[in-house]
């Protein structure tokens, strides 16, 4: 049956060296090439919910719900040719620079008391030919993904979790409409201002939000609450902050390393804490 075959492929998958295809699985199996080919033709692999099977296998991992939320990954695939459905050009982290290739939007479901990741989805990417046709950007794409899959993501958490290529205002704003916050990190010469706390004047003019610029180099630690946490090195600060950016509140964290450098971490959902925020990002 197919779900003989499906378990079996699965298991293929974790013993196969090198590259992963039908040939391989027929060398490898206990089947023929041709039975996994007609087991995963077009209708056949399109029938299958895999976000609905790999949360139903992370609920198993995982145990009951605890302090989940949506790890998103964009990731470069090395590929030659240029036939393949989508190939193009993409920004491969390990090298830090643009290759030819593929690229796969990874989703994933993080629990910080488990201190672990389970893969939820890979969505493949469009190129940027194929999107400027559209007249979309890349960050849209990501977007429409999030919203492709909103109703089983939203079962788990209204928390995304991603690397500072998402901190700018059009991912914010497009998934916020989607039901979802961002934690992430900004860049070192992110813009924000410490919030305005005083009483309001009285005029008509729109109510005082910021407070002054944060000197990165000269903080106001009389505005901020010093984190305790054991496992960093270094010092950490939370507050609530503006963002220039984002144009909208975010809860900072400050994290000052041994060497004097800082990086910069923050959530959309301010009523999460500086440690939640540190918790959420490093796992």
């Amino acid at each position: 049956s197919f779900e003989k075959i499906l378990i079996e492929v699965i298991i293929l998958f974790m013993v196969i060296p090198r590259k992963i295809n039908f040939t391989q699985m027929g060398r490898y199996g206990s089947h023929v090439e041709q039975t996994y080919r007609n087991a995963f033709g077009f209708k056949k692999s399109k029938s299958i919910d895999w976000l609905k099977l790999n949360v139903s296998l992370a609920k198993r991992f995982f145990g009951k719900q605890g302090r989940w939320a949506i790890a998103i990954d964009p990731s470069y695939i090395s590929k030659a040719g240029k036939k393949t459905p989508h190939i193009g050009r993409f920004w491969s982290g390990c090298a830090q620079s643009v290759k030819h290739g593929l690229e796969i939007m990874g989703i994933g479901l993080v629990d910080i008391d488990a201190k672990d990741c389970m893969m939820l989805r890979a969505h493949q990417s469009l190129s940027n030919k194929e999107l400027s046709l559209r007249n979309k950007t890349m960050v849209d794409f990501y977007i429409s993904v999030i919203k492709r899959y909103r109703k089983e993501l939203l079962k788990l958490s209204i928390l995304i979790v991603a690397d500072a290529y998402f901190s700018t205002s059009t991912f914010v704003n497009g998934i916020k409409k989607e039901g979802f916050s961002l934690i992430s990190r900004f860049r070192d010469n992110a813009c924000l201002f410490y919030v305005y706390t005083g009483p309001r004047t009285g005029k008509r003019d729109r109510p005082k939000t910021k407070d002054g610029k944060i000197d990165m180099k000269n903080l106001d630690l009389t505005r901020m609450e010093k984190m305790e946490m054991k496992d960093i090195e270094g010092t950490a600060y939370t507050l609530i902050a503006y963002s220039k950016a984002l144009r909208c509140k975010v809860r900072l964290v400050i994290w000052q390393m041994p060497n004097g450098k800082k990086k910069l971490f923050f959530s959309t959902d301010t009523s999460l804490s500086g440690e939640e925020v540190l918790l959420y990002y490093r796992t």
